[in-house]
């Protein structure tokens, strides 16, 4: 076999082994992201309607937030932003 043909044949095997250390690293991530989106999702979820119920009957779940704005719009962002991150690639 010619030295050219070895060279290649080395340099395609560094170059594979470099893309699935980098695809173990950009998986390491997305893990970490969907389990951490998952919980977002539950917490903001829960915010949401804990304020909308709060909204109905007057129970205050925030005592800095006796209208329960905060409690909806937050709860419906974290939750958003948290279903992005679970279902995101």
């Amino acid at each position: 076999m010619p030295r050219s043909k070895v060279r290649d044949k080395a340099k395609r095997k560094r170059a594979t082994a470099t893309q699935r250390a980098q695809d173990r690293m950009l998986r390491r991530e997305t893990d970490w992201r969907k389990r951490v989106g998952w919980v977002l999702a539950v917490l903001g979820g829960i915010a949401f309607i804990g304020g909308n119920i709060g909204a109905r009957t007057g129970a205050i779940f925030l005592p800095f937030d006796p209208h329960h704005i905060y409690t909806q719009i937050g709860g419906a962002i974290v939750g958003m932003t948290g279903l992005m991150w679970a279902l995101g690639r």
